[in-house]
């Protein structure tokens, strides 16, 4: 394995993560050194409302297998329920986050420095005609009625994926599986490493997946719940 993966960003950040090396074995360790490497935050997933739990853990899923490190989960209307059959223990490799309020969880992105990219069957704006050199969070709305039109009058910009057939729309797990896939060749096109993590957010993500998986993800929860 490279020894650039193992470059890290303090000698504090080097010996609280060795600390663990004892627990696991060296696959393991070259694996989640791997992916560590390749999860970003340039771009994340929001799930405003959606009616069907299975479909959240569907989109947390792919975006774990894509890299994409963060989801926001939107329940003002709708609860979402964790449900482990579908997200086949990918949740203990993500940061979750749940927002009561659909204002609280935009805030908290603009905060972050995200523009606003809301799906949407009115607009003819190509998700490929976005500008994704900045970092943007993607809002899939609800089954059956889309995001709602405060989302939509705030957001930054409206996208639809490109299709060719008669039927309106995709299921939202599926459409937010074939978003990742073109986010993903943009960022392989200019070079994944250009929207890596910071080697100091590359670290503490990496002590926080060997705390949970040495000590079990119930110990410490990817999920983060944000106002009320």
């Amino acid at each position: 394995m490279s020894e650039e993966l193992y470059t890290y960003s303090s000698p504090e950040m080097k010996a609280k993560i060795e600390s663990f090396y004892p627990q696991i074995t060296d696959r393991r360790r070259e694996l989640l050194w791997k992916v560590a490497s390749n999860r970003t935050r340039h771009f994340c997933m929001v799930l405003e409302d959606l009616f069907d739990p299975h479909n959240i853990s569907a989109v947390i899923r792919t975006a774990e297998v894509f890299g994409l490190e963060d989801v926001h989960i939107i329940e003002e209307v709708n609860p979402y329920h964790v449900n482990k059959s579908i997200l086949k223990g990918s949740i203990k490799w993500m940061n979750v986050y749940l927002y009561k309020k659909r204002m609280e969880c935009m805030q908290h992105l603009r905060e972050k420095g995200y523009r606003i990219a809301v799906a949407s069957t009115n607009t003819d704006n190509s998700v490929l005609d976005l500008d994704l050199s900045k970092p943007m969070a993607f809002y899939l709305g609800s089954e059956f009625h889309g995001n709602h039109p405060d989302t939509l009058a705030a957001a930054d910009c409206e996208f639809k994926l490109p299709q060719y057939g008669i039927t309106e729309s995709m299921n939202v797990s599926v459409a937010g599986g074939v978003l990742m896939c073109y986010l993903d060749h943009f960022m392989q096109k200019k070079g994944r490493t250009a929207y890596a993590l910071s080697p100091r957010e590359r670290d503490e993500l990496l002590l926080e997946w060997l705390e949970r998986h040495v000590s079990g993800d119930a110990a410490k929860s990817p999920i983060v719940h944000i106002g009320g």
